[in-house]
């Protein structure tokens, strides 16, 4: 949090706290807290996955996403709420603040918070790794891949543009029906986001002989 915040100022400093939660998560809310579970950090092999949590629960901060909710919930009052309950909460309060794109776009501002902050933006990735063996583990497929409409469709094949136009709508109603994109997805985007940002290769200079 402290390598985090230095690279955000002026921005006010964010609060990390650890909650004892079996399940591997971040989450915010308003005020300036950061919420991750023990067993989140217990999975990460290094700080950087736990760095790209973190970030991308403060980009929702800094991108403005939670400006709707501040006077909702007073700052750590999960802390002291059973674990169910507190999930419960989670799952009601995402469904009100988040979608499709404010998940996308925290994820863009914490791979860039994550190297500004000097750490490898691919170990970073790790985190969807550890949230994907979980979800897997609890067999949440759909949380993962996406829905078998998304897997099995592809708007690209279409020749017709009529039908083209009726499956990217369909797809599109199937995306947003969660509030956060498949965890294959957000890896994709952002491999792709590393990618198209990567410094070009140095060119080879012979030295004369």
């Amino acid at each position: 949090m402290a390598a985090l915040n230095e690279v955000r100022l002026p921005l006010p400093a964010m609060i990390g706290e650890v909650l004892w939660m079996s399940a591997p998560i971040a989450f915010t809310l308003p005020g300036r807290y950061v919420y991750i579970s023990r067993s989140l950090i217990e999975f990460c092999r290094s700080d950087a996955p736990v760095a790209f949590a973190l970030a991308h629960e403060i980009g929702h901060h800094d991108l403005g996403h939670l400006e709707r909710a501040d006077r909702w919930l007073a700052p750590g009052i999960l802390t002291h709420t059973p674990e169910k309950l507190a999930l419960l909460a989670l799952d009601v309060l995402s469904r009100r603040l988040y979608s499709r794109e404010l998940e996308l776009a925290a994820d863009a501002y914490a791979l860039d918070l994550c190297q500004q902050a000097g750490f490898d933006r691919k170990e970073c990735l790790r985190c969807l790794d550890i949230l994907t063996h979980y979800a897997l583990d609890h067999h949440d497929l759909d949380g993962v891949y996406g829905s078998d409409y998304e897997l099995e469709v592809d708007p690209e094949q279409v020749s017709n543009s009529i039908d083209r136009v009726y499956i990217e709508l369909r797809l599109w109603f199937a995306r947003h029906r969660r509030s956060h994109p498949s965890l294959h997805e957000r890896r994709q985007v952002l491999l792709r986001r590393i990618a198209e940002t990567a410094p070009p290769p140095r060119a080879f200079t012979p030295r004369p002989s």
